[in-house]
């Protein structure tokens, strides 16, 4: 009796830990996306970004029909850097974060420059005041 307690209490405590690093919708904005759009970010989110503790929220359907919100990634350091917002159009699979001044004075690649200027105007038909 005493190994199987011990042995549930380590698969709880495991389960914990590998929920404790899921990209987590913060805000339950989530809901107003609806589950299957909010799960379809996520993981455009985990490919792109590569960060198992990625916060996202203020989701929002967008003009357009894009999904918009912020998400907010960990640092080389592992400190989260901020949330910044994003844009995704998911009948393409696209994901895109705002670019910030470095990203823009000096993008990676050729292909790094088209993702970003795709981001840029994806967000301005959908996600911005007008």
């Amino acid at each position: 009796m005493r190994r199987r307690t011990t042995a549930l209490a380590a698969s709880l405590i495991l389960a914990g830990a590998i929920a404790a690093e899921a990209q987590t919708v913060v805000d339950g904005s989530d809901t107003g996306v609806g589950a299957e759009a909010a799960r379809a970010a996520l993981v455009l989110i985990e490919k792109q970004m590569r960060d198992p503790e990625a916060r996202v929220a203020d989701l929002r359907i967008g003009r357009a029909w894009a999904l918009c919100g912020t998400v907010d990634v960990r640092n080389r350091m592992g400190a989260h850097t901020g949330p910044r917002p994003f844009v995704a159009d998911l009948a393409e699979n696209f994901l895109g974060r705002l670019p910030e001044g470095p990203e823009l004075r000096s993008p990676a690649s050729p292909a790094a420059f088209t993702a970003m200027e795709r981001a840029r105007a994806l967000f301005a038909a959908n996600c911005t005041e007008g």
